[in-house]
């Protein structure tokens, strides 16, 4: 094959694989398909009751329009040429991963993954590849130079972190730059300091089949979906976990949240507080609200959501009321990269 054939191959490769990621990240939002009001009272689908009181942060405007998170998308058939050219990018990333080259690597490898069509092994292969790309370029206090989800920040005087997070407009919860920075208590922070700065937000995709959640950092300007972790869940027993699409709910994402018991469970309907024997939701009470996105929708007895468990054994089972649940780490993890209002759920079957 001659250089010019080459370069050839390699642009059509290139672009069939840019097509087939830009149909699985594509925006599926349509003109009618705005959040769902909630209705009045406790709302929601099937699960768990947790009451979070009233929120005392401000009311935001909806997010703008967003690509959703890397899913199967129905009817597209993917063809051995499609798969071939993930394949490509694949290896190119694993190629640019050797040499160092983080950000190149991260970038490959995330569109490879975001295509859909890699084969079992060689995307079990990129996923683990890109939560070690994570650690070393996200979730520590190193910032590598052009990144554009990473940036230091300087704090100046009458500063405050929760205040910085607004300005900047990073749409990533505070706990998180505070765990990469080491930093227990955000009132510690001092004039002249300065810290690493994410920007996000992060998304999930869950499977209910395969009792797994993945999570993916949206690229700002690029939004590429770039995958960060995966945890392993718990789901409602009977089909009760719901599938469809939703966001984190303002006002509804919080820890030590009480709970109430679902109409469902034939339980006495009273709150529960953590520290209770029957406090079902985790060592911390982790508790993320979600609300539907368009035509996903609510019931009026039971808020839906994802939260912790005092029941390990129970990750990997469809044993639950209906909520997602993790285990203690891994949903503190989670609710440090969620973000009201501007994180996306995605629920699969």
């Amino acid at each position: 094959m001659t250089a010019g054939q080459r370069r050839f191959v390699a642009v059509l490769v290139t672009a069939v694989i840019a097509v087939l990621i830009g149909i699985g990240i594509r925006n599926y939002f349509k003109p009618d398909d705005k959040p769902v009001e909630q209705p009045p009272g406790r709302s929601t689908t099937t699960g768990l009751t947790a009451q979070t009181g009233p929120s005392t942060a401000p009311v935001q405007p909806d997010p703008p329009v967003r690509p959703d998170p890397p899913v199967p998308i129905p009817g597209v058939k993917i063809t051995a040429a499609v798969r071939a050219a993930a394949l490509t990018v694949l290896q190119r990333g694993l190629d640019l991963h050797k040499q160092g080259k983080l950000l190149k690597a991260r970038s490959a490898l995330a569109d490879a993954l975001a295509s859909m069509a890699l084969p079992t092994e060689q995307a079990r292969i990129a996923r683990e590849k890109l939560i070690e790309l994570a650690d070393r370029t996200l979730f520590n206090r190193r910032v590598v130079e052009k990144d554009p989800c990473t940036f230091l920040y300087t704090f100046k005087p009458r500063e405050v972190l929760v205040r910085v997070e607004r300005k900047l407009k990073l749409r990533v919860p505070t706990q998180l730059i505070q765990k990469i920075n080491s930093i227990r208590n955000p009132s510690t922070i001092q004039i002249g300091q300065t810290l690493k700065m994410i920007r996000g937000p992060f998304h999930a995709v869950v499977y209910k089949s395969r009792f797994v959640m993945d999570v993916f950092l949206e690229e700002p300007k690029t939004h590429r979906m770039i995958f960060v972790r995966r945890f392993r869940i718990g789901i409602g027993k009977d089909g009760s976990t719901p599938a469809g699409r939703w966001r984190v709910a303002p006002g509804k994402k919080t820890p030590g949240a009480s709970w109430i018991p679902p109409v469902s469970s034939n339980l006495p309907r009273e709150s529960i507080l953590p520290g209770d024997p029957r406090y079902p939701l985790g060592r911390k009470g982790y508790w993320i609200g979600l609300e539907g996105i368009g035509k996903t929708p609510y019931t009026k007895e039971d808020a839906y959501g994802i939260h912790g468990t005092k029941d390990p054994s129970s990750i990997g089972k469809a044993s639950s009321m209906g909520c997602i649940r993790l285990a203690d780490d891994d949903i503190e993890m989670l609710f440090f990269m969620l973000y009201e209002q501007w994180s996306k759920v995605t629920i699969l079957p």
